[in-house]
C-alpha cells in the first residue's frame, strides 16, 4: 500500500515539474528571448533621438558693407540657410528681425546708432540651432567736408607764356578726403593741404575742386582764372 502511495506521489511531482517546464519555455519564448535580443540591440538602454537636428544653420555671409556712410540707414544683404530666422545686430543689440527667403538670401535695412557700429547677423533654424556672421565695422560720419582754394584767388588774371602754368593750392578739413580738380585726382597731405598744377587756356578758365570722403559727404569749390597769352 505504501509503495503504491509513493509511486502516485512521484507521478504527481513529475506532472508538476513538467507543467512548470512548459510554463518556463512559454515565458522564455514569449518575453525572455525578445527582451534579451532587445538588450543586445540597445533597446534596453536609453538612446538619443537620432532624428533631432543638431546642425547649426549656414553661417550668414554678408555682402560687402561700406567702410563708412553718412546715413543711419544701412542695407545689409547676404545668404544663410533657407527659411532661417534672422536677428540683425548693431553694437550687439537687435536692430530688427527677419527671415531668409526660399533661396537663403536676405536683404534688410538696419539703423546705425553710433559713430562706430559693429554689424552682425544671427541665424536660428527651426530646431533652435544658432550661427552668427563675422563682425563688420561701419563708421557713421555725418561731419560736413570743407574745401578751400587758398591760391590763386578767384578772378586772378595771368599774362604771357611764363604764367600759363599755375599751381592750385588749397586745403580740406578731412585728410582722408578724395579731391578732384577738374578731371584730375589730387594727392592730399596728412595735414589736409594739396597742390595741383594746371595749364591755363586762353580766356576764362573754370577751376572746379570737388572733395568727398569715404562716408559719401562731398562739397565743391569753383573759381575762375583769366589767361591772356
Amino acid at each position: 500500500m505504501a509503495g503504491k502511495y509513493r509511486e502516485s506521489k512521484e507521478k504527481s511531482k513529475s506532472r508538476y515539474y513538467i507543467l512548470l517546464s512548459i510554463i518556463f519555455v512559454v515565458v522564455l519564448f514569449k518575453w525572455g528571448i525578445p527582451f534579451f535580443i532587445g538588450v543586445v540591440a540597445g533597446d534596453g538602454a536609453p538612446r538619443q533621438n537620432i532624428d533631432k537636428d543638431v546642425i547649426p544653420p549656414q553661417t550668414p555671409t554678408l555682402s560687402a558693407l561700406p567702410e563708412a556712410t553718412n546715413s543711419a540707414s544701412l542695407l545689409v544683404e547676404g545668404y544663410s540657410e533657407a527659411s532661417a530666422s534672422l536677428d540683425f545686430l548693431v553694437n550687439d543689440r537687435i536692430s530688427l528681425t527677419d527671415k531668409t527667403k526660399a533661396d537663403g538670401s536676405f536683404s534688410s535695412i538696419v539703423t546705425l546708432d553710433a559713430d562706430s557700429n559693429r554689424v552682425q547677423v544671427r541665424a536660428t533654424d527651426e530646431a533652435g540651432n544658432i550661427s552668427i556672421s563675422e563682425v563688420e565695422i561701419v563708421q557713421l560720419d555725418r561731419k560736413p567736408i570743407e574745401i578751400t582754394i587758398t591760391s590763386p584767388n578767384d578772378g586772378t588774371e595771368f599774362f604771357g607764356k611764363n604764367n600759363q602754368v599755375v599751381d592750385i593750392k588749397g586745403e580740406t578739413n578731412k585728410n582722408d578726403s578724395q579731391i578732384i580738380i577738374n578731371t584730375s585726382f589730387v594727392v592730399v597731405e596728412k595735414d589736409g593741404t594739396f597742390v595741383q598744377r594746371i595749364q591755363l587756356l586762353n580766356g576764362n578758365n573754370e577751376i572746379k575742386a570737388v572733395a568727398s570722403d569715404k562716408a559719401g559727404n562731398s562739397t565743391e569749390k569753383v573759381i575762375t582764372l583769366i589767361y591772356t597769352p
